[in-house]
């Protein structure tokens, strides 16, 4: 087994009540916490995937009555950000985006029409960063990427009429 670390926003604080229900559970790999004003969890939780590493996590929170919000799994970045891990600046950064430097096809932007600062997702921007720039750029792991858009989904599955619809495009 591999110790997989990674940290879960909370909706809320836990009570003590339910702290002590996880401790008899067995969750001694979790420290609670606030970030940045937010309530976390960081794990270091023994599994042979992250993806059951995570998953047996939240099953834990679910049964405590606690509910796991998000991953911080750094994935969203800004163009500075981006410009940080690959020790480029910012403004040639820029460019690659534009399409103004480089090869082209550049990611798009999370929300391509908004103004002000714009997002990009890394684990699409590393593979480009690899193939056109042939610089290090390390992967978001797909487990917290995908993980994040299943407890988003989990939030809301209650007011989408027919959720079985899509749930079942990830059989396909």
């Amino acid at each position: 087994m591999t110790t997989h670390m990674f940290t879960l926003v909370l909706d809320r604080q836990p009570t003590e009540d339910e702290l002590d229900f996880l401790g008899a559970e067995g969750c001694d790999d979790a420290a609670f916490g606030v970030e940045n004003g937010l309530p976390v969890v960081e794990f270091d939780r023994e599994a042979d995937t992250m993806a059951d590493a995570i998953a047996s996590a939240v099953h834990n929170l679910d049964a405590a009555g606690v509910i796991a919000l998000r991953i911080l799994d750094q994935d969203l970045v800004t163009l500075a950000d981006i410009a940080d891990r690959i020790g480029q600046s910012r403004e040639s950064v820029r460019r690659y985006a534009t399409g103004d430097r480089g090869p082209g096809n550049f990611p798009p932007p999370v929300i391509p029409a908004r103004e002000g600062t714009v997002f990009y997702r890394w684990s699409e921007v590393a593979p480009w960063v690899r193939a056109h720039l042939k610089l290090d750029a390390p992967d978001t792991d797909p487990a917290l990427v995908v993980a994040n858009l299943v407890l988003q989904a989990r939030r809301h599955r209650k007011h989408v009429a027919h959720i079985a619809a899509l749930t079942d495009l990830l059989a396909a």
